[in-house]
């Protein structure tokens, strides 16, 4: 094992693999309602709660999100400390990355440029006293921008296809509630496995919403390792309106 810690690979390492892969199943939602059936809320889970911190944790972003009908999500994005290439714990995102970047991507193509990966993992819940069913047209995207890196994502996050030809160019969002992830694919970032040129800290973390939804209740947690990680020098702010709650550097850098 590396300097990093064997906790490190273990606590991040299973969380990507199981949640990228699907293996860990979301939770249970409404099905989709007909029209005119009447269906009962989701029952809030236990993970409204705050998580606690993990050794590779970075970065929280949290808001409310209320959507034109009234309805609510609580909303987290949790930041993970970037892993390399070439890290055991990040063979399965490479494999979803390179599914998603079709003929454009391999492996040999990882190693050679030094790619590296940072995951979000999000959570979108309705929250205690939520009264209405989230509408399936109140979109929410994630930042980073797919203008900018590669993403892929998973579980309940969506890929908007006039975004970009390929799944990995194309920017993520979600209309509903649920459990997620996005992987942020980074060329020319890894040093050696346990060193990177901190790209991660040049992009924004959070969410944006669309029109008929808004975000109120906006903070955010840096911890210690992601201002080791670049976030202290990288001139970052703080956006938290009724349409945005994200912090990052003022002009994203882009990859392409």
């Amino acid at each position: 094992m590396n300097t990093r810690t064997s906790a490190i690979a273990v606590s991040f390492g299973i969380v990507a693999i199981a949640s990228l892969t699907g293996c860990t199943a979301p939770v249970p939602l409404t099905p989709n309602p007909s029209p005119t059936e009447n269906v009962a809320l989701p029952e809030p889970a236990p993970s409204l709660t705050r998580t606690p911190p993990a050794e590779d944790s970075m970065l929280w972003a949290r808001a409310i999100a209320t959507a034109s009908n009234g309805s609510q999500l609580s909303l987290e994005g949790h930041v993970r400390r970037s892993l390399s290439y070439d890290w055991p714990g990040s063979q399965t995102i490479n494999t979803i990355m390179i599914d998603d970047c079709g003929d454009t991507l391999t492996n040999a193509i990882l190693a050679a440029d030094r790619w590296s990966f940072t995951m979000m993992n999000i959570s979108a819940i309705p929250p205690e006293g939520s009264s209405e069913v989230w509408p399936d047209d109140s979109r929410i995207d994630f930042r980073p921008s797919a203008d900018n890196v590669y993403m892929a994502g998973r579980l309940f996050v969506q890929s908007d296809a006039a975004t970009g030809d390929l799944l990995c160019t194309q920017n993520k969002y979600f209309v509903e509630a649920g459990r997620g992830n996005i992987a942020v694919g980074l060329p020319a970032d890894t040093i050696d496995q346990n060193t990177f040129n901190n790209g991660w800290a040049a992009q924004t973390w959070g969410f944006t919403a669309a029109a008929g939804v808004t975000l109120s209740e906006c903070s955010f947690e840096i911890l210690p390792l992601a201002n080791d990680n670049g976030a202290s020098t990288a001139g970052w702010v703080q956006v938290a309106d009724a349409n945005n709650c994200y912090i990052g550097p003022p002009t994203e850098a882009s990859v392409f």
